[in-house]
């Protein structure tokens, strides 16, 4: 079953990008990878998500984590037009975040 997700995941119609909690990547579904190669960008993954965006994204998006991390039961947050949705352990403990775009 693990790999039928991974491969809903990996070739679905939308970029997906996991961040951990210190915002470094950790996964790119095919989409994102393709996306990204044709701006040039050939290793994202283990690179930091706040490399990519300007000061105040920045700023919003560590404030979006800190919001997820400190409240549980929140799952997603809107930046601009674009939602982070929460990733979380068994225990509800925030372990990363993805953006689905």
């Amino acid at each position: 079953m693990e790999e039928v997700l991974l491969n809903i995941i990996q070739y679905m119609d939308k970029k997906i990008i996991f961040a951990d909690n210190y915002h470094t990547i950790r996964y790119l579904n095919q989409k994102a990878v393709d996306h990204y190669a044709s701006k040039g960008y050939k290793k994202l993954i283990g690179e930091s998500v706040l490399s990519f965006h300007k000061p105040e994204t920045k700023q919003k998006l560590k404030e979006a984590i800190w919001t997820l991390e400190t409240n549980k039961d929140m799952m997603q947050y809107q930046i601009n037009n674009t939602i982070i949705y929460a990733v979380r352990n068994k225990k509800g403990e925030l372990i990363g975040y993805y953006e689905m775009y």
